[in-house]
């Protein structure tokens, strides 16, 4: 049996920045991959994305002005878009195996179960580690209706060669929203259908309500507390039925209601490592599972916090530092921004207005007679800060065509003693730029 100090199940986030602090060691170490290289977020998720959002903003933004000094609105050629989409992933899945591999790395295609605190088996071959992580993130959460195997999910949505003529998107949350901005931008006609009252749960819902009445006004259209019950097919169509007996024709149908723990068949239940198939394993404050030897970072550990890249990152450290450099100080999270890429896109840090406490107060920045935003007609940009009775930044929310990079000046900001000052003593961002707001709230 061959040993390894570390086994790493999933290639993803996770794994990659494990890599980076162990290739400088002589730790050696086995990843394990069943699927594509990099896990979701290059190939099926943020990455592919942002590639498409490349194209989608300038054609909305040539939207917002048209007549305004833009004679008229771009248009996306989706077939083109998605070859070229196709040829550069093509190149990355070639390339991104063996980014991993190196003279203290081995890499495995297949599925890794693991049979005990210290091994690991795939396939017929099994592995010894002295310490096993489980990084295997999320997977799209199948919907418990007849017909769900016509819905496709973001797995297939960046390889579409045709865009459909009508599509139907279930979910309410980031990847229902911005894959119905990505298929309304190229001319597809949408319909979201979400189960409650709520979209995207995590930011500020005033802001949210406005975001949906700018989709709509594109030609979005929104059912809300609509659970689908059916999905049927007729030749090349589909039909969708909700619980309220509304039915919808559609050329395609795409499941974005959610993403559930990828532990299926690893081997959990079998050793006893504790997990809820909602929130995922359960791990301590050094990521720990129930067996210590095994870890779990990521999407998958049920660490507390929002289901995000930049978490997995914090995760991956912390072990390092805890088995490595025998820091022994509890996992400390630093404040987590997060974004949906709509149009206008949707930004959060910190807390939002309904869960402010006694004390707090909010400071408000109309945004859309900034010049920048009168520039690209961002007409409904907002910035909402909130602060403590000691004037100290507790979080912010944002809704403009840049909130993705704007929120991010607000992340050094959040708990920190004297934001005033410290925006006084750095004011040389560059101008005019977003960056510029805080010197607008603090002065």
């Amino acid at each position: 049996m061959k040993k390894y100090d570390y086994i790493i199940l999933g290639s993803g986030p996770v794994a990659i920045h494990l890599l980076a602090k162990l290739e400088r060691t002589t730790n050696k170490v086995l990843l394990i991959e069943k699927g594509l290289w990099g896990g979701t977020c290059p190939n099926t998720g943020c990455q592919p994305k942002i590639f498409m959002e490349g194209t989608v903003r300038p054609v909305l933004n040539s939207y917002y002005l048209a007549g305004k000094g833009i004679k008229e609105a771009a248009k996306i050629d989706w077939p083109t878009l998605v070859t070229r989409k196709k040829k550069i992933w093509t190149a990355f899945h070639k390339n991104e195996r063996k980014s991993m591999t190196s003279e203290h790395t081995d890499t495995v295609q297949g599925k890794g179960v693991i049979t005990g605190p210290h091994t690991v088996k795939v396939g017929d071959q099994e592995y010894e580690g002295k310490n096993i992580v489980i990084g295997t993130g999320l997977a799209p959460r199948d919907l418990d209706v007849p017909g769900n195997e016509y819905a496709i999910t973001n797995n297939e949505f960046f390889d579409l060669d045709k865009l459909p003529k009508r599509a139907i998107v279930i979910g309410g949350g980031y990847v229902a929203m911005e894959l119905a901005t990505i298929l309304q931008a190229a001319g597809a006609e949408v319909t979201i259908l979400q189960h409650s009252d709520r979209l995207l749960r995590p930011f500020d819902q005033e802001m949210v309500g406005t975001l949906k009445r700018i989709m709509e006004d594109r030609g979005i259209k929104f059912h809300l507390n609509a659970p689908v019950k059916e999905i049927a097919k007729d030749g090349e169509q589909y039909t969708v039925t909700t619980e309220n007996g509304d039915t919808f024709d559609t050329d395609l149908v795409i499941n974005a209601a959610g993403r559930k723990p990828n532990v299926e068949g690893i081997g959990l239940e079998d050793i006893g490592i504790e997990f809820d198939p909602n929130k995922g394993i359960k791990v301590n404050e050094h990521m720990q599972t129930s067996i210590p030897s095994i870890f779990a970072a990521g999407d998958v550990a049920d660490n507390g916090q929002p289901s995000l890249t930049p978490v997995a990152w914090v995760d991956a450290y912390h072990i390092i530092n805890f088995v490595e450099n025998g820091i022994t100080d509890p996992i400390q999270y630093p404040p987590v921004a997060t974004n949906a890429f709509t149009y206008p896109e949707i930004a959060q840090v910190g807390i939002r207005e309904d869960e402010m406490e006694e004390g707090d107060y909010i400071k408000t920045l109309d945004l859309s007679d900034m010049f920048f935003s009168i520039g690209e007609s961002d007409s409904h940009a907002k910035l909402k800060v909130i602060l403590n009775k000691n004037s100290e930044v507790r979080g912010a929310s944002e809704l403009s065509i840049h909130a993705a990079e704007d929120i991010n000046n607000f992340v050094p900001l959040v708990g920190r003693k004297d934001p005033k000052k410290f925006v006084e003593e750095n004011l040389t961002f560059a101008f005019p730029t977003p960056a510029n707001n805080l010197d607008t709230l603090f002065r």
